[in-house]
Parts: C-alpha cells; structure tokens; sequence
C-alpha cells in the first residue's frame, strides 16, 4: 500500500513538470523559435503554447545585453537600439576623426533573424561600421559636420536594404559625435576667433 502510495505520488509529480515543460507562455512582443529534432518547426506566439519536451526546443540565438553579447531563446520583437562604440573614420581630403553612432532597429521576421545570419548583432555592428567608413569616405571634412542629416538618411537607407534578407527593419539611425582631429579643432578654433575679432572690428 505504501508503495502505491509513492508511485501515485511520483507518477503526479512527473505529470506535474512534464505539463510545466510541455506549456510555454511568451509575452507580448516576445517570441521563440522552436525546432522539433533539430528541424524548424514553429514560431510560438504570445500567449499560451504547447510543445512536446525533450522533443521540442527553443532555437537559441545570440543576443545584445548592455552592450555585451548575450544567449537567450527569446526574441524581443520590439524596437532595440544599439549603441556603437566610437570609430575611426577617414574622410574624402584624408582627415581621420572618430563617430559613434545609435541604430534602432526591429526584428519583423524571426526566422531570418535566426535561420538567415549566425550572429545577428555583430553582423549589425559591422554592416554599420563598414557602411559609416563608405558614407564618409566620399565626403570632405566640411561637408561631414555639416550634412548629420544627410549621412543618418544615407546610412538608415543602405542598412535597412542590407538588413532586409535577415528580416531586420532598420527605423532610425543618429550620428552622436562627429569628433575631428585636436589639430583641426584647434584650426577651426582659431579660424572661429579671428572670424569674432574681424566682426568686432567692423
């Protein structure tokens, strides 16, 4: 009797975190990539899902988590942002100067975004770097603090239309820091000085 007691309550305990395992629930703006032995086999939506344990696993993808690279199994469908760190740049006249830039940018396809690329937020950072040193190379040092605009709309444009076969959509991208050179600055420094002094003379 005692041993059908144990069994019954084993038996109700498995029962118990097999259904655990078996019931995913994902948040609002959440998803998962599930693979049924090794095989795609859903993309789970918000709410209650039901999948088969041990059988069934959620794809495991490589994420940004301040500023660090992370895993996880979810996905956030909602806008992101990434923060570049500062890089060199050279432009068209040979002038080398740091920007760093922010990406926002959201996930539209999760099955590109983890079957299409191996790791997403690199493939990011690089497209972005690779495509800043391009933007900038053609344009002269005047032009480049001038024309922030310009470079965002230039720069939003060729990533959104890279990105679109990882199924990224590229909302918006801003130039933080345009930072030239001590020697040019101290040059535009003493150009702005003497453009005050002749003013002030007149």
């Amino acid at each position: 009797m005692e041993i059908m007691s144990v069994f019954l309550i084993a038996l109700v305990v498995l029962a118990i975190v097999f259904v655990k395992m078996a019931v995913v629930i994902i948040p609002q703006s959440e998803t998962k990539i599930v693979e049924r032995l090794g095989k795609y086999y859903a993309t789970l939506s918000p709410g209650i899902n039901i999948i088969i344990p041990f059988i069934d696993r959620a794809k495991t993808i490589v994420t940004m988590n301040r500023g660090r690279y992370a895993y996880s199994t979810t996905i956030d469908l909602r806008e992101q942002v990434y923060d570049f760190d500062k890089q060199n740049v050279i432009t068209k006249d040979n002038i080398q100067m740091q920007i760093n830039a922010l990406l926002y940018f959201q996930i539209v396809d999760p099955f590109k975004a983890v079957y299409e690329i191996n790791n997403l937020p690199n493939a990011i950072e690089k497209l972005t770097q690779t495509t800043l040193r391009n933007i900038i190379g053609e344009m002269e040092l005047d032009q480049t603090l001038t024309s922030r605009d310009t470079i965002n709309t230039k720069l939003r444009a060729v990533l959104d239309d890279a990105t679109n076969k990882w199924g990224i959509k590229v909302n918006r991208v801003e130039l933080q820091d345009i930072i030239p050179p001590s020697s040019v600055l101290q040059a535009m420094e003493k150009q702005m000085q003497a453009e005050r002094n002749k003013r002030a003379t007149i």
